[in-house]
């Protein structure tokens, strides 16, 4: 099936491992030109190289997502490299476990800085250049943890993603007349390197919950994400899509 990004810009944060990695494959196998950004400068370059061997099209970007001027050079050199973007894809983010009398202040910072204030920054500087350009698509990564309560993960990880579902209504209403899309999903547990230390005994306890009884695929979560980016989509914004295998349904 023919996903009409063909051609378009797609620049994916986080996109040098996990999700982000499998959707800046997915969006080139589509045609997309991908704007690989990660904080990692080495994962995004791998990513890059990965997709132009494939004969894709591929620009690495470093990125801090928390700091403002990263994020402006960021999309200046997307839209130098290419003149536009039409799809952005917020998938950076930061995990921790724990309770609350594990979490600092300074924790507490540093996974909203990334997870929540990183996702309104790419918003920031990306939507003129969508609206510019005549709209576009935006899908924004939250979790499960955002949506319903967290046997593992710590408040200020839930606190974050369920910001991130609340950003998206948020902006789904304000950028409509603009012609710029705002869509998120909430994947539950994933294999990806985020999740590589949960112990067995809390891996047996997801497992448990899970009516498919296993963990999501990267590509899994990256599907879901490339069809609320395409035309497929066009009548649908605001929205959280569930990918979790039955674990939190709605």
């Amino acid at each position: 099936m023919d996903l009409g990004l063909e051609g378009k810009v797609a620049a994916i944060t986080g996109g040098g491992s996990g999700i982000g990695r499998a959707t800046a494959l997915m969006f080139a196998a589509e045609g997309s030109y991908v704007a690989v950004a990660d904080l990692f400068a080495d994962r995004a370059a791998a990513v890059a190289s990965e997709i132009g061997a494939a004969g894709g099209r591929a620009l690495p970007v470093q990125v801090d997502v928390a700091q403002a001027s990263s994020v402006m050079a960021a999309v200046q050199a997307i839209v130098a490299a290419w003149g536009r973007i039409d799809v952005l894809v917020n998938c950076a983010g930061i995990y921790q476990r724990g309770t609350i009398e594990d979490i600092g202040e300074r924790d507490w910072d540093h996974v909203l800085d990334v997870n929540l204030k990183g996702t309104f920054l790419f918003c920031k500087f990306v939507v003129p250049v969508m609206a510019r350009n005549g709209g576009g698509a935006i899908v924004n990564v939250s979790s499960i943890s955002g949506r319903t309560k967290s046997d593992l993960a710590a408040v200020n990880y839930v606190a974050s993603k369920a910001g991130v579902i609340g950003l998206t209504m948020c902006l789904a209403s304000q950028l409509a007349p603009k012609g710029i899309r705002v869509n998120c999903v909430a994947p539950g547990t994933i294999d990806t390197p985020m999740n590589v230390d949960i112990p067995p005994e809390g891996r047996e306890v997801l497992l448990r919950r899970c009516p498919m009884g296993r963990f999501g695929r990267p590509e899994e979560v990256a599907a879901a994400i490339l069809f609320l980016a395409s035309p497929l989509a066009s009548y649908i914004t605001g929205e959280t899509l569930n990918v979790n295998g039955g674990v939190f349904m709605v």
